[in-house]
Parts: structure tokens; sequence; C-alpha cells
């Protein structure tokens, strides 16, 4: 792949409990918070005594552990460290019970079907604590599958060979961002800035960076611009269409820019 290189430092999200507190403090968006969230790669997660021997005797996925309430609604607890869980079962006293837990990554929790809930309790009963309801489900889990898109197109940026998982959920990803601004020759894709002036499609994974584009260069979307979600088969297509210099991912944040040549796109499409 040619070198066409980021010019922005990775970022930075906050551990879960300073996302909380700022969150709280009205200091961090919604999103950013999920993506804190999702980001966070040391999550203990309770599990079923039954898991714990599936996961020894056959490397079985872990079964989450659930509390089932009075009404019969199932509820997951998610604790950020051990002493957080040390914490839970003093304020608990003989509600809390021995539990199994193994260590999780947030893409993998929050990537789960969370229907079956009526809530995520996140440290519970401490002051940090955070709870999420089913109407927060969707989103949690759009931002866990954009975080694996970003974390995939950051693998294959550094990749000296075709890593064919990674091309995959680039492809299968079903929600990219893009802006079409209308030309004399049509609608065509918004470009990244570039210092060597090259004409790259600048495309987002979640709307906070597409947003952030918007604002960043004035624009509004009654400007010309519409806004369009695209599946990666419809992206890559017009991609290979566009005749384009390459492709920027979040050129505007709020994770690191990943550029691409155009062939990028024909390795995304025949990637089964």
């Amino acid at each position: 792949m040619d070198d066409l290189t980021p010019t922005e430092s990775p970022a930075a999200f906050p551990p879960p409990l300073d996302a909380i507190r700022h969150w709280k403090q009205r200091e961090l968006s919604s999103t950013m918070l999920m993506r804190s969230l999702v980001h966070y790669d040391k999550w203990e997660l309770p599990i079923t005594d039954r898991s714990v021997h599936a996961m020894l005797a056959s490397n079985a996925p872990p079964e989450p552990w659930l509390y089932k309430d009075g009404q019969g609604r199932y509820h997951l607890f998610l604790f950020s460290d051990v002493e957080a869980y040390r914490q839970y079962r003093q304020s608990a006293g003989n509600k809390a019970v021995n539990q199994h837990f193994v260590t999780r990554d947030g893409v993998w929790v929050f990537g789960l079907d969370l229907s079956p809930l009526e809530a995520i309790h996140i440290n519970p009963l401490s002051p940090d604590a955070l709870t999420l309801g089913p109407d927060l489900f969707d989103r949690v889990n759009t931002v866990a599958s954009a975080v694996e898109v970003e974390r995939a197109l950051a693998s294959l940026r550094g990749a000296s060979a075709r890593l064919t998982g990674q091309l995959q959920i680039v492809r299968n990803f079903p929600a990219y961002h893009v802006g079409l601004r209308l030309t004399n020759e049509g609608y065509r894709f918004i470009q990244a800035p570039d210092t060597r002036r090259r004409v790259m499609a600048a495309v987002f994974t979640l709307n906070d960076g597409y947003e952030t584009y918007m604002r960043d260069f004035g624009l509004q979307h009654g400007d010309d611009v519409v806004h369009t979600l695209m599946n990666g088969e419809q992206l890559f297509r017009h991609l290979i269409e566009s005749g384009l210099d390459g492709i920027v991912f979040n050129c505007a944040g709020p994770t690191t820019p990943v550029t691409f040549a155009p062939a990028f796109a024909r390795l995304v499409l025949d990637a089964r």
C-alpha cells in the first residue's frame, strides 16, 4: 500500500471511572462516554458456573451471569476491576455471592446481543455507578462495531500482508458515515484535508467524527452536502468508481486518522 500516512496522534480515551465522572459533570458527550467504555480492555465480567466448566473443557465463549429480578427481568453486572467488585460486595452485604469472573475487552462485552436485558449496571452500589437501559443498547452496540472497525483499519494500515479477518470486518460494517457534495458533475465525496493536495475521500465510522468535520469546516447539511450512511459493499464500490487519490477514515478524529491508497477498496471487496 502507498505511504499515505496520518498526521494526528492517537486519541486517548479516559478509563471508565474518569469517563463516567466527566459525563455526569457534563464535561463529556454520551458518545465519548460510550467510546471510553468500549475501548476499555479489562472489564471484569461475572460468568456462570456452567460457563467455567465449558470454557475449561472446550474453550467455549464465556456465558455472562445475569441477575433475575422479582419481575423476571435480567440484569448484567460489570466491574472495572477486582477492587470495584470487592467494594460492591461490602456494600451489598449478604446479598452478594462468590462469583467467577473473566476479563474481557469492551468491544466483546458491548458487542453482545443485549436485547434480553433490562439493564447493564457498571460498578453497582459505588459513587460512580452507571446504568445503561434498553434505550441505549442499540447505540452502544453501534459504538462497539465502529471501534472494532477502527481497530481493524489500524491493523491493516500497519500490516505487511493481507489480513483477511480484518478486511472482512471492514467490508461487513453496515454504517459508514459520508458526506456527498453536489457538484457540476453530480454528487462527490467530501474531501479530507491533505498537505500534498491529493483528492482524498473523507469517511467516518461514527457520527461524532462526521459532525466534527462539518463543524470544523463551517459546513451545514443545507450547504449542498448530504449526510449518507453506506455499508461496506456500497462504500468501497463507490470509492473505486470515484477516481480519487485515496481514502481517509476519521480525518477529524476522535481516533487517529487512517489513510489508504485507492487499491485498498478492491482488497476489501475481494475479502471473503
